[in-house]
């Protein structure tokens, strides 16, 4: 008796359906696999071909999982389990991946993972240093300069899009003298606004400063301040500025110089300032 051999399209008319929906449902694990021809062509034999089509129909195109076991003999397809698996899988992943994402459990209990913020800071930068060399009492003005003021280690880690701003105060030069009050004396000025006449003043020079990520980010949002003294309306100069939203991480500057102007005919003596850098 001749068996009649059907092919993907035969049942694919039969049930208004691709043969490539066919072809996923037997890697599902829906339908028996096909056999095959000499060229390696799909076929079922015409009881399987039949019992296909009845069984799309049962189950309404495979929507009614229950029924599909049922008709499996209580087992649902094993394709169907691993596919499961591996979303939940996924699933699971993304919720623990995603910071601050919440989710709910069966028991409605809400949980939360929280990244702390860390802190805008400086992280390492000279805690004293010495102008070049030591000037001698003239009877001219002169100046005296700091060349390469120190390495200053700066990180950003609160993880926001605030930006920062780097920059530097200072104080009077003094010496010195325990019958003063505070235990020193102001001897020269680093504002231009004493009133002794001895007038100083210091300034930053910023044309040879730099900045550098450490981790090799790009620093084009991080603009540098420009050369200035300090004077009676100038008591904070700004050394670099980050935009908001960049910033972020650790950076090295470098290569800041300081110049000090002396009036002539200074006071023969050792005299200190307080330079303060402020990270905000």
């Amino acid at each position: 008796m001749f068996n009649r051999k059907y092919r993907l399209i035969d049942i694919a008319r039969q049930i208004d359906r691709d043969k490539s929906t066919i072809i996923r449902w037997e890697e599902m694990g829906f339908i028996p696999k096909a056999s095959r021809d000499s060229r390696g062509w799909r076929y079922y034999a015409e009881s399987e071909a039949k019992k296909i089509v009845a069984l799309v129909k049962e189950t309404n195109y495979f929507r009614d999982l229950d029924k599909v076991a049922e008709l499996n003999g209580g087992t649902r397809p094993q394709r169907m389990v691993y596919i499961g698996v591996f979303i939940g899988v996924l699933l699971i992943l993304s919720q623990l991946l995603v910071t601050g994402l919440r989710y709910t459990r069966a028991a409605d209990e809400e949980v939360y993972a929280t990244v702390s913020a860390g802190n805008l800071q400086i992280l390492n930068s000279s805690s004293s240093g010495s102008f070049d060399a030591a000037v001698t009492v003239s009877f001219t003005s002169q100046t005296s300069a700091l060349t390469n003021f120190g390495a200053i280690q700066l990180e950003d880690a609160r993880g926001g899009v605030a930006g920062w701003t780097l920059n530097m105060t200072a104080t009077d030069w003094n010496q010195v003298n325990n019958s003063a009050p505070g235990g020193r004396h102001n001897q020269l000025d680093y504002n231009a606004t004493g009133s002794d006449g001895n007038l100083g003043k210091m300034c930053v020079i910023t044309t040879t400063g730099a900045i550098r990520s450490q981790a090799g980010q790009s620093t084009a949002s991080i603009t540098k301040g420009g050369s200035d003294c300090f004077s009676a309306g100038v008591s904070t100069i700004d050394w670099y500025i980050a935009a908001g939203t960049f910033g972020n991480g650790q950076y090295w500057i470098t290569d800041f110089d300081l110049e000090q102007f002396i009036p002539s005919n200074p006071t023969a003596q050792n005299l200190t300032t307080t330079i303060t850098l402020t990270l905000s």
